[in-house]
């Protein structure tokens, strides 16, 4: 049986690769974007808007998003929601719908950097925050945009990270959220794929952008990231983290991965994951980080 499904498996697998989905054309298309005021969200958006898209940019501050609007023009409008709010999402998307006649894809792509703290050390509050915008905020911004994107069979791109499946050492609210963002995905596919609506994530390494320099601001973060090679933590540009946005979407891709490296360590995950766990176990940089993060987080509460 098992034989069996492995046959099948492989395949389905080359049906695909010959039979690829049909690209869609972002010229004419409305994206519905996430986290738009600034970094990854406000380049895709700037990149896809070139491409003749037209953008609902959604995010916190209406000022900053307007300002986007308007460096763009037409076929660009701000909706201003947070996405810890089902309520407002729900209504930035009807409102984005109406104002351009429906939405084709959907990039949930906003999120935050948690403090750099142990599971033992960091305040629920943190922590459960980080998950309510990262994960929860990604499964409300679907949920809201989902009616208009099937009418229009589209697309869904979750933005993931390569923490999905790299340890979550000082990070683990984060690791959690993406760990669950690439589940959600998966069930998307496949619960949406009866009706001609696509589904699939980004896993993207480290990119130049605010929430990565923040998150390493702090020397706990930055030693764990010392002791990783430093082609897994150097940064890819803004610019380029779009482009691979944008090419999945175009190829209504179930994952699209950058820079480079991390195609093939997704590959080989199983044994990338357990290696990877070893080296900070034994790491003494990674103790010594955990460490101060410890004693930093007793002084702040003391």
């Amino acid at each position: 049986m098992l034989l069996d499904d492995a046959v099948r498996l492989a395949g389905r697998t080359a049906a695909r690769v010959v039979t690829r989905p049909a690209r869609m054309d972002l010229d004419g298309r409305v994206l519905f974007i996430t986290g738009a005021a600034r970094g990854l969200g406000a380049e895709t958006a700037r990149r896809a808007h070139t491409r003749g898209a037209r953008v609902a940019l959604v995010g916190r501050t209406l000022a900053t998003l307007q300002a986007l609007a308007d460096e763009l023009g037409d076929g660009a409008a701000a909706f201003e929601a947070d996405v810890t709010s089902a309520d407002k999402l729900q209504r930035a998307a009807d409102d984005a719908a109406a104002t351009f006649g429906g939405i084709d894809v959907i990039v949930a792509n906003a999120g935050i950097a948690p403090p750099s703290r142990t599971v033992a050390t960091i305040a629920p509050d943190a922590f459960e925050h980080t998950v309510e915008v990262d994960l929860l905020g990604q499964w409300r911004t679907v949920r809201a945009a989902l009616p208009s994107v099937l009418e229009r069979r589209g697309h869904v791109l979750l933005v993931g990270s390569i923490y999905a499946f790299f340890n979550g050492v000082l990070a683990a609210p984060y690791a959690v959220s993406k760990a669950g963002v690439e589940q959600l995905a998966r069930a998307l596919r496949v619960e949406l794929a009866p009706h001609g609506v696509t589904a699939g994530i980004a896993y993207l390494g480290f990119i130049d952008t605010d929430l990565a320099n923040d998150a390493f601001a702090d020397e706990a973060a930055a030693a764990v990231r010392r002791a990783v090679p430093g082609i897994f933590t150097r940064e890819m540009t803004v610019g380029a983290a779009a482009d691979a946005v944008l090419d999945a979407i175009e190829r209504r891709a179930a994952r699209v991965s950058a820079p480079a490296w991390v195609r093939p360590l997704l590959a080989v995950r199983s044994l990338t994951t357990a290696v990877m766990d070893d080296v900070l176990l034994h790491n003494r940089g990674v103790q010594a980080a955990i460490t101060r993060a410890e004693t930093a987080a007793q002084q702040d509460g003391s």
